[in-house]
């Protein structure tokens, strides 16, 4: 599986569902997908390149570390 697979499938649900995405939403969400994502790294480093990106907001560490998406931005998605 690609990146660019997984990288679709979060963009998609990051813009359908929106809310609170944490590393653990985000490794059920590929799992729902038929992905086999084995390591919790995978899932961070996708989060975190989205944000890089301009389509999600990093929020945390101290309430826990999670990303929302960032709706001046939402349209790119």
């Amino acid at each position: 599986m690609s990146a660019a697979v997984r990288l679709t499938v979060l963009r998609r649900a990051v813009r359908d569902y929106q809310g609170e995405w944490t590393t653990r939403k985000v490794l059920h969400l590929y799992k729902a997908h038929g992905l086999n994502v084995p390591a919790r790294k995978t899932a961070r480093d996708d989060l975190a390149r989205l944000a890089r990106q301009g389509l999600l907001i990093e929020r945390g560490p101290e309430n826990g570390r999670h990303y929302t998406l960032n709706h001046w931005n939402g349209a790119a998605l």
